[in-house]
């Protein structure tokens, strides 16, 4: 798969959200920010960036992702104190 499949599939399956990707091959790290993810416990927002990948996950196009996934506002105060 390429950064831009994944960023596409992400953004298509989360409506709104701004998807930043690196890797490659089948490996692919992602940092995923949208109000979609207001008020979701961790775990249920890693559930929602999952589904939009799923069917490259069960092909095996896509072997593994890492995410990192916040809100507008906490991606603002994860952004002022780097």
């Amino acid at each position: 798969m390429e950064i831009d499949e994944v960023r596409t599939l992400i953004e298509a399956g989360i409506p709104g959200c701004e998807v930043r990707v690196e890797g490659e091959g089948c490996n692919f790290s992602v940092v995923v920010i949208g109000e979609a993810f207001e008020g979701l416990s961790p775990v249920k927002r890693q559930q929602r960036v999952l589904a939009a990948v799923s069917e490259p996950l069960s092909t095996g196009a896509l072997h593994a992702i890492s995410m990192k996934v916040y809100t507008p506002a906490e991606w603002s105060r994860q952004a002022g104190s780097a």
